[in-house]
């Protein structure tokens, strides 16, 4: 399951009401991670399109 995916179903449990304080607590904080997690590898990306760029010759 890719991140995207995880974060929509995520979404849809917290507007669920049979959620206590603690358990949304705990989806917010999966939802934070998996946040990191894509800017992480959007970074990792960014910089490898960028040191392969510098590599090509002119």
């Amino acid at each position: 399951m890719d991140n995207q995916k995880a974060i929509e179903i995520l979404k849809k449990m917290l507007e669920k009401p049979s959620l206590d304080a603690e358990e949304k607590e705990a989806v917010m904080a999966a939802l934070g991670m998996l946040g990191w997690v894509k800017l992480a590898k959007s970074r990792v990306k960014a910089a490898k399109e960028k040191r392969d760029q510098s590599l090509q010759w002119p």
